[in-house]
């Protein structure tokens, strides 16, 4: 029961503060792509977020049946949305330790590098030359 509060922001106390934490709770309502939730995963800092742009994109949602993914994604942006969130994370850390042992190392095993990213790009840039898109020249 302590709370302690800092007016100001500096990326090496966000590290920290997300380095230190079990869980990261992000329900932005608009988010192009977001980096704490890729730098919480990194630290093994479970995040909790809204899924919505970079948050959907890189938070793998946990399935406890198949052992797989790296946080939670709740789509309604209001308070049942986020206590479904924390409700499964926080249950997860209680009363499964072994499962959140897991998706702590899952999180930690994800490549957020841009080496990644960018063989993802020429995947892509790839793909798109073997099936260029239908045009049909049009005479004046």
């Amino acid at each position: 029961g302590k709370i302690v509060a800092h007016i100001g922001f500096t990326p090496e106390l966000e590290h920290k503060i997300i380095a230190g934490s079990d869980i990261l709770l992000m329900p932005s309502r608009y988010e192009p792509c977001g980096l704490p939730q890729m730098y919480a995963q990194h630290y093994g800092t479970i995040p909790v977020v809204h899924a919505t742009g970079g948050l959907k994109d890189s938070v793998e949602q946990y399935d406890p049946f198949e052992d797989t993914g790296t946080g939670w994604k709740f789509d309604r942006c209001d308070s049942e949305g986020v206590r479904f969130g924390l409700w499964h994370a926080l249950d997860t850390y209680k009363n499964h330790k072994d499962a959140w042992k897991a998706l702590v190392k899952r999180a930690m095993e994800k490549d957020f590098s841009w080496s990644t990213s960018a063989k993802r790009y020429m995947e892509i840039f790839k793909w798109a030359k073997m099936d260029p898109p239908y045009h049909q020249v049009q005479k004046f």
